[in-house]
């Protein structure tokens, strides 16, 4: 069975959670997230989800990506994309190394219903130490006209 873990709320105890960044219809924000994985270690399977940003409806994320902080303890990788395409924008990112970065500037994807962008685990090793900071960049569309 999938087991969901939300890092989007700041329910982490200690974890740091920037403020969540008002969406401004037809302006273009950036949002951001870091998940410290040596403070809510994740038994990993291939149906885990870890939520990490939240996104708006009517909302298009122009990319979306993440940078490794800190390596994790054991050779992992992990997805990030949605509920959608789990590797919309990182397909088997390694936590191997810090300083990984990963995103991809031609993958617009408009969000009609509110969703959240989620890390996946793209093999069997626990997250367990690893520190990883996701972002994505998004246009709030005018709800009505």
């Amino acid at each position: 069975m999938a087991t969901t873990y939300n890092f989007t709320d700041g329910s982490i105890a200690g974890a740091y959670v920037p403020a969540e960044t008002t969406l401004i219809e037809n302006q273009v924000v950036v949002r951001r997230n870091i998940v410290d994985f040596s403070l809510q270690t994740i038994d990993v399977s291939e149906t885990d989800v870890v939520r990490v940003i939240n996104v708006p409806a009517n909302t298009t994320v122009l990319t979306a990506g993440a940078r490794v902080i800190t390596a994790e303890t054991a050779s992992s990788e992990f997805d990030i994309g949605y509920g959608g395409n789990v590797d919309q924008w990182g397909d088997g990112v390694s936590m191997a190394a810090a300083d990984v970065t990963v995103g991809c500037l031609d993958a617009p994807v408009y969000f009609a219903a509110a969703d959240t962008i989620d890390i996946t685990s793209s093999g069997s090793v626990d997250y367990d130490g690893g520190k990883i900071e996701v972002f994505a960049l998004m246009l709030k569309h005018t709800d009505t006209l």
